[in-house]
């Protein structure tokens, strides 16, 4: 293993990398820092209108991908083979196809937002908008966790460190130092470099885990034989309808989860016109299926070596680590490979970490600035003030609590359960929205139905019965994956769109439609492709 000097060497060597290309990323785009101070805010925040077809695909690539992969996506080849493979890669690429969808909506009825929750308070109102707000920073809050945890579980398992605190609050740091600096273009600037870097590594240490153990051949053992037809059949669950149980509690939860993600939000209104909306869904799409499909050849080799006895049901107290699957080969490899997968690590972290924190700048942009209208005097709009308190929220809100529990010993995939359970909530609603004949209070009673029916299920799974494990699995590693899950998944989208359905009855019955956005003075036109840059 990589001794601790080695390791801490790793991971801050990659920060200050990333760290110094960003004060080069601001040094050169001039608009950040001279002519108009409101315009230069406003490039701060959106980068409106600025980014091509390649920047936008790696964006929406190294955005999605945290090193949440190293943990989960070899887990989910374990436990349901190939379908379920599919289905989270699947996850990964039906919320980023939505985004190339819904983008043009978005950005022809709304030109001037960054989020779409400038959209939820046009559509549907406050008290909606409100608890959406509120259901996105809990989800990137416990998101940003499970990154900060990620990291520092990946550091101390490849090296003799024994604390994570210290690449937690390195990458804590750095990351939210250099999107202060330099907002949303620079988050972007990052995202591109950080996912050529990704790719390229991520093809580095997988091929030289395949080279460094065998695949099965007639002249392996038996055993290897054997646990490898099992994991490309139906897994470790034995069953086909196990592997498509998985593949459809991932594609719920992760499309509800990251539809509600604000960073991924802002890359329509960056891009630089509809066509780069398209295209860059299109691109971040072909990035992640080799991406993930790597990790998840990964976790079979490891299950083809290791079995059931090294990965599921350890010891005497069947101690559950298939969650562990990438580690347990990484870690027997050459200490040089170990420092190429921190360095990976790092680099999965920092391209989320930094645009879950540029996220929620732009999510409390709209509230702090009318929080600043009581304080504004003379001809001052303010806006210096109004990205200093959007980066000091985002340090309080989101950094600080992220840190603390991620020191907290909470398993990862507890924490995005969690998170992927409250975004169902609301998630149908939204998207009903995009119809003119949905009504507010029929969108605020889906909502409630959402949030009551996750809270009756989440629950119940935390306080059941020691024998009812189907439902003590929603908290506990593999959780994502029980019968628990599935109903959840099921359930509380179902739930809230039956309320927001029948709540909607009698509006449609008087015929309630919805009288279109209203756009700021001198934004009535449709920017053009490329208009601004």
């Amino acid at each position: 293993m990589l001794t601790e000097s080695a390791a801490t060497g790793s991971y801050l060597g990659t920060l200050a990398f990333f760290l110094v290309i960003t004060v080069f990323a601001v040094y050169i785009n001039k608009s950040l820092y001279t002519g108009d101070l409101k315009k230069r805010t406003e490039t701060y925040v959106t980068a409106r209108n600025t980014q091509g077809t390649i920047a936008i695909s790696l964006s929406f690539f190294a955005s999605g991908a945290g090193a949440w992969v190293l943990f989960t996506v070899p887990e989910a080849a374990i436990l349901g083979g190939p379908v379920a493979l599919i289905g989270y890669i699947l996850s990964c690429l039906v919320p980023v196809a939505m985004f190339g969808c819904i983008g043009p909506y978005m950005r022809r009825n709304l030109p001037s937002a960054c989020t779409f929750f400038e959209y939820i308070q046009a559509r549907y109102g406050t008290v909606v908008n409100v608890y959406c707000t509120f259901v996105s920073l809990f989800y990137m809050l416990l998101y940003l966790s499970a990154e900060f945890t990620s990291v520092g579980s990946c550091v101390t398992a490849l090296s003799d460190l024994t604390s994570p605190l210290g690449p937690v609050i390195a990458t804590s740091i750095v990351t939210l130092v250099y999107t202060s600096i330099g907002g949303l273009p620079v988050s972007i600037f990052t995202d591109k470099v950080q996912g050529v870097g990704i790719f390229i590594f991520t093809i580095l240490v997988c091929v030289a885990s395949f080279a460094f153990y065998e695949l099965p051949t007639e002249t392996n053992d038996e055993a290897i034989r054997a646990n490898w037809e099992m994991v490309t059949t139906w897994g470790i669950g034995g069953s086909a309808s196990n592997s498509f149980k998985m593949a459809f509690v991932l594609i719920s939860a992760v499309t509800c989860a990251n539809l509600m993600h604000s960073g991924f939000q802002q890359r329509i209104w960056a891009a630089a016109g509809d066509t780069q909306v398209r295209r860059g869904a299109i691109g971040g799409i072909l990035l992640t299926i080799p991406f993930m499909t790597l990790f998840g050849v990964v976790g079979m080799i490891a299950f083809a070596h290791y079995g059931k006895p090294g990965l599921v049901e350890v010891g005497p107290e069947r101690t559950y680590l298939a969650f562990l699957a990438a580690f347990f080969l990484i870690g027997e490899m050459p200490a040089a490979w170990q420092a190429l997968a921190i360095v990976l690590a790092v680099m999965l972290v920092a391209s989320s970490a930094d645009t879950l924190q540029t996220g929620v700048a732009a999510l409390l942009k709209p509230i702090t600035a009318k929080a600043l209208d009581f304080y504004k005097t003379g001809t001052s709009d303010n806006t210096r003030l109004l990205v200093s308190v959007n980066f000091v929220f985002a340090a309080a809100i989101v950094n600080i609590p992220a840190i603390v529990l991620s020191t907290a010993g909470v398993s990862v995939l507890s924490l995005f359960v969690m998170a992927d359970l409250v975004c169902a909530t609301c998630v149908v609603p939204l998207l009903m929205g995009l119809s003119d004949r949905t009504h507010p209070v029929a969108a605020a009673a889906g909502c409630f139905a959402g949030l009551v029916t996750a809270l009756i299920i989440y629950l119940v799974g935390v306080n059941g019965e020691n024998g009812d494990q189907p439902m003590r699995m929603l908290v506990q590693a593999g959780g994502l994956y029980s019968d628990t899950s599935l109903v959840a998944f099921l359930v509380v989208p179902g739930a809230s769109f039956l309320a927001t359905a029948l709540t909607n009855i009698p509006f449609m019955m008087k015929g309630y439609r919805f009288k279109g956005f209203k756009k700021p003075a001198g934004e009535e036109k449709v920017p053009a492709a490329g208009e601004g840059v």
